[in-house]
């Protein structure tokens, strides 16, 4: 079985790491409760450690392995920035296949916002192993999402895209959004949606490089009796009665 790191950049305090002061109030996960107030700023891992947890379960669901630096459950408010060094031994000690790590991306002097946009991933440009590999396919399915500008991959020599440090197969990192973008610090960045949809298409990707099949999560269905009858055509009046409300139902013989 594949063992995946999945690494939520930063810590819950890390200094800068957070969008300019938002225009408007923002309901992240629209439950009707306001989550960012109007001329607060949104912190990176938050959005990091929200899309992490996602991508944990969509990657256990699908049969690998998994283990988790940065964070260790989708509460982000306790978390400390592990420095990287520490990420990089962790990630060897577990002998993990390979590494995801986990960002939304910045330009500017973070006191505004810009026109800076996209998604994009980085690999190391020396310890490349299967990276490229690996980070094409995951940005395939990522560009094929939430229309954004693909970036593309980026060789740099980052530490959690280091393969040599961390004794991994391959690494990569994505910058999912820019947080000093207005368009995407709200409607992406600070959308637990947007969270979800990008964990589904890097385990998409994850999947299709390691040749596993994608398995989605199951959709909950509920259904509400409206009657119940010994006499089926008392069962297909109120049926009918039903079709001609517009509510679609089936009878059921139990």
């Amino acid at each position: 079985m594949l063992k995946i790191c999945v690494d939520a950049g930063h810590g819950s305090q890390t200094a800068g790491k957070r969008t300019s002061p938002m225009p408007n109030a923002i309901d992240v996960n629209k439950d009707g409760k306001t989550d960012i107030k109007k001329g607060e700023q949104f912190k990176e891992h938050t959005a990091n450690v929200g899309v992490s947890s996602f991508l944990v379960e969509e990657l256990k669901r699908c049969g690998f392995d998994t283990m988790q630096t940065g964070f260790d459950d989708d509460n982000a408010t306790d978390d400390i920035d592990t420095i990287l060094s520490a990420r990089q031994t962790a990630i060897a000690k577990a002998n993990c296949d390979y590494s995801i790590s986990v960002h939304f991306n910045a330009f500017g002097d973070g006191k505004s916002f810009n026109s800076a946009e996209g998604i994009g991933i980085y690999i190391h440009n020396q310890y490349i192993e299967q990276s490229e590999k690996l980070a094409k396919v995951v940005l395939k399915y990522l560009a094929g999402g939430s229309k954004q500008t693909n970036r593309g991959i980026t060789k740099q020599s980052l530490a959690m895209c280091n393969c040599n440090n961390m004794d991994v197969k391959g690494a990569i990192l994505v910058e999912l959004a820019f947080m000093t973008n207005l368009h995407e610090a709200t409607d992406l960045m600070a959308n637990e949606a947007y969270w979800k949809e990008s964990a589904i298409e890097i385990a998409k990707g994850m999947c299709e490089y390691a040749g596993m099949k994608y398995v989605p999560e199951k959709s909950i269905m509920y259904k509400v009796q409206v009657g119940a009858y010994s006499v089926k055509e008392n069962a297909e009046r109120l049926s009918k009665e039903l079709d001609k409300l517009g509510y679609e139902n089936i009878i059921v013989e139990v």
